[in-house]
């Protein structure tokens, strides 16, 4: 009994350390602070600051759960079409990562659905791609839009190529019908 109390004790006080963590009304600020200021950077184009950030509040609050979490963004601002340095290929692997080594993660299901948007892109992408150049070849950015450009030319070619099997199978059936309706009057009058 007496070698349990000093063991309790510690567990307690691990427990309460935990606690006190996760009530921690700085680094709560210092989370909203940076994903709000990373944001901000984001969206002027400075993906370099916005890294910077999230690099800094890992630094700070290392071994928190939002430190962990930091991962998602860096990765999410990777595949980012607009992000000239990201990348298809570096932001997946981040991803990857992310999903690795957070099994309870705030943005599990977000990074899983980014993931697959990201491969199916990288996919379409690299088969529209000449002989010889890798994903990093190009930015995230110009592969994303001739991507864009080639499935939405692709789309409508594909709709003009149905209207005219369409026009054309209308063509060969009113033919079929007329040979048909010849055939039914020789066999209803075959003196003729």
């Amino acid at each position: 009994m007496t070698k349990v109390l000093p063991i309790a004790g510690l567990l307690l006080v691990g427990i309460a350390c935990a606690q006190f963590q996760n009530l921690d009304p700085r680094l709560k600020e210092d989370w909203n602070r940076t994903l709000y200021h990373a944001r901000l950077d984001v969206d002027s184009g400075n993906y370099f600051a916005a890294d910077k950030l999230l690099d800094e509040f890992v630094r700070t609050h290392p071994d928190t759960r939002e430190s962990r979490e930091i991962s998602f963004w860096k990765a999410a601002y990777l595949v980012d079409p607009a992000n000239q340095q990201g990348s298809l290929t570096t932001g997946i692997a981040g991803l990857d990562g992310y999903l690795s080594a957070n099994p309870d993660g705030w943005y599990r299901n977000e990074a899983i659905v980014l993931r697959r948007t990201a491969a199916v892109a990288q996919a379409i992408a690299d088969t529209r791609k000449p002989v010889g150049t890798t994903t990093a070849d190009s930015s995230t950015a110009s592969v994303v839009k001739d991507t864009v450009v080639v499935v939405s030319k692709s789309r409508d070619e594909q709709i003009a190529a149905l209207r005219d099997q369409l026009a054309q199978s209308k063509a060969e059936l009113a033919k079929v019908s007329a040979e048909l309706d010849r055939i039914k009057k020789r066999l209803a009058n075959p003196s003729n």
